[in-house]
């Protein structure tokens, strides 16, 4: 007859409510909760080992994202929880369901060692983390261990979802129970949340509003559902209203024949009714800022406006994760249900598409140089187009990054499920455990999953790539070298011209130049096959052809691109 302890109970649990996968980097903390799962007398998820706890928590960030489920995370008590705190507030910013545990104690003082359970041993772990989590508990019985992952399990998948964490004590893993006595709480589920609906008031206002407009603009900034995305698509057909996407997640597909995103200065000025839908912040949807300044260059007339979104329920004392952004409506509810409440009390009116938006959509945006590259690199918008045209003919999901907004203009989205959107906190690292946890989710299905990676971001945590050596999951990690941390070049020069002083050092303290880092070099140290560095355009073709036809076979590949940041 099988030993079962507390720990043995958790990951059956797990596993009970459909967690396939737990990522970790081990520690002394979690060694009850490591053996259950590599010597289960149950069930268990997979083991995914990982060399930072950041990678673990982005992998099951990025997994969410890519539709695959929820995936649980285990990290060594407070030093491997510092680690992951940069990643949890990641995908508590980005809404992703995370199921978090961290190894905690012995509480019991009496229970620990010299030195080591001192230094690592902390009163209230859940402190560090709470508020960005949904969930945080530190359960002291194997009962209550259960009791609490049901319930973490019920919050991080209420709106506005989240990642939880509970801390795992030493003892409660390490005690022997009888699984007979859990047997009927291991039966149990989770409770079913209902979804964030929309007041009925709020929708019967915002319908009043798009009737009395006849140019609505409808600007989005987050990844939508795919019924969320035709509920947009078809009011905004029926209003005869503009579509703009700000640039945080594809919401509707690019050059439908209300997007106006390249025309959005002349669609913006010529608003008469603006609703947000999820947008990251209201300011930022409304237009540039000045990087001097700080103040929005937006062409909008200040007219009547609504939001829609659950980014409302985020606000904490802790943070305003948003600006206040214009006067509106602002109706808190999960989009996919508002929208479709809208579209109802529209009813089957079609009106034709505003004149201003006509012309805005017909605008094409930025052209391609002729010259495919400079003195720098590859142009960015070359990339994309090869890029493009070595995936004509597969599926393939963008998984993180946008090359300078080219990878909009040149893949043209036309699903919510080729591109995953923008690490929304901001945080770098998030890009490749992300990827990987994308990877992963589509593993065995032939789609392409391609991170578009920059090289700043990237060298955070460059070791997610030994993962997908060692559990052989499918991706193409194309980095977009430009060898600077570009966005705080832009900065600096802004700085310095105001200041009147020369641009020319702008780079010192930027630049990751003198030496260039040999990203296909440091691949292959990990055990991944790569190409690189590329700087001509007939090689970068040549070299994205037989990377997709690896990927699809079931490789993680990375070509190391240089690239001009134009």
């Amino acid at each position: 007859m099988n030993r079962w302890f507390g720990s043995d109970l958790l990951v059956d649990r797990l596993a009970g409510l459909g967690v396939r996968y737990l990522a970790l980097n081990p520690g002394a903390s979690i060694r009850g909760l490591h053996d259950s799962l590599v010597n289960p007398p149950g069930r268990a998820p997979e083991l995914l080992l990982t060399l930072h706890e950041e990678i673990a928590v982005a992998m099951a960030h990025g997994f969410s994202k890519a539709g695959g489920g929820t995936m649980a995370v285990g990290v060594h008590d407070t030093v491997g929880l510092l680690h992951a705190s940069m990643a949890i507030f990641n995908a508590w910013a980005d809404r992703s369901p995370v199921f978090g545990i961290v190894g905690t104690g012995p509480l019991d003082a009496a229970r620990r060692r010299p030195w080591i359970d001192w230094i690592h041993t902390v009163n209230d772990q859940g402190a560090l983390v709470r508020d960005f989590t949904v969930w945080n508990d530190q359960p002291t019985s194997p009962a209550a261990l259960l009791a609490s992952a049901d319930r973490a399990w019920a919050e991080i998948h209420r709106a506005p979802v989240g990642p939880s964490l509970i801390g795992l004590d030493v003892d409660v893993q390490e005690t022997e129970v009888d699984h007979a006595d859990y047997a009927e709480r291991l039966a149990v589920g989770p409770g079913v949340a209902s979804r964030l609906a929309p007041d009925r008031d709020m929708v019967d206002a915002i319908v009043d509003g798009l009737r009395a407009s006849r140019a609505p603009l409808f600007v989005t900034d987050r990844p939508l559902s795919a019924t969320a995305s035709a509920h947009l698509v078809e009011l905004a057909r029926r209003t005869g209203g503009g579509l703009h996407e700000v640039g945080g997640g594809i919401s509707f597909p690019v050059g439908a024949p209300n997007d106006v995103t390249e025309g959005v200065d002349s669609a913006m000025a010529a608003a008469d009714y603006l609703v947000l839908v999820e947008a990251r912040d209201p300011t930022w949807a409304l237009g540039p800022v000045d990087l001097h300044t700080r103040r929005s260059l937006t062409k909008w007339r200040g007219t009547p406006a609504a939001s829609i979104g659950v980014s409302g329920a985020m606000d904490k004392s802790w943070m305003v994760a948003e600006s206040p952004g214009p006067d509106r409506l602002e109706l808190t509810a999960e989009p996919e249900l508002a929208l479709a409440a809208i579209l109802d009390g529209w009813g089957s009116e079609v009106r034709p598409l505003a004149p201003a938006f006509a012309a805005a959509a017909a605008l094409p945006g930025p052209a391609l140089p002729d010259a495919t590259s400079d003195a720098r690199g590859i142009h960015r918008g070359h990339l994309g187009r090869a890029i493009a045209t070595a995936l004509d003919g597969v599926e393939w999901t963008v998984s993180n990054g946008v090359i300078g907004n080219w990878a909009r203009r040149t893949l043209r989205f036309q699903a919510p499920d080729q591109f995953l959107g923008r690490s929304l906190a901001g945080g770098l690292g998030y890009g490749p455990g992300a990827s990987l946890g994308a990877g992963l989710a589509y593993r065995g299905s032939g789609r392409v999953v391609v991170d578009l990676q920059g090289d700043g971001d990237f060298l955070y945590t460059p070791q997610s790539l030994w993962t997908a050596a060692h559990h052989q999951i499918p991706l193409l990690v194309v980095i977009d070298s430009n060898r600077s941390y570009f966005q705080d070049e832009r900065h600096q020069r802004a700085i310095a011209v105001n200041r009147g002083r020369s641009p020319e050092r702008v780079g010192v303290g930027i630049a990751i130049d003198e030496p260039a880092v040999d990203h296909a070099q440091l691949a292959r140290s990990f055990g991944i096959s790569s190409i690189g560095p590329i700087d001509d355009y007939a090689e970068l073709e040549r070299a994205l052809a037989t990377a997709v036809a690896q990927v699809r076979a079931g490789e993680p590949v990375l070509l190391d691109v240089r690239t001009s940041p134009n």
